[in-house]
């Protein structure tokens, strides 16, 4: 989302994002609780393990030699 508001930067990406962000949020905590129904202690041994919305910069870093 942050992407396409500085690719098309109008009033109406501007008032539209906060409002995407919200509905986006919102999906993903369905589909989380969806995945947790279906799946259960496995996904939750995932979700441990694996950050929600933003990646670990540590785990960006990881094989990339200098």
């Amino acid at each position: 989302m942050f992407g396409f508001l500085l690719q098309w930067p109008t009033l109406v990406t501007l008032a539209m994002f906060p409002i995407l962000v919200y509905m986006y949020v919102r999906l993903a905590r369905r589909e989380e609780r969806d995945a947790l129904a279906e799946f259960g202690e496995q996904y939750r041994s995932y979700m441990q393990s694996v950050p929600g919305f933003f990646p670990e910069l540590s785990t960006l870093t990881k094989g990339v030699s200098p």
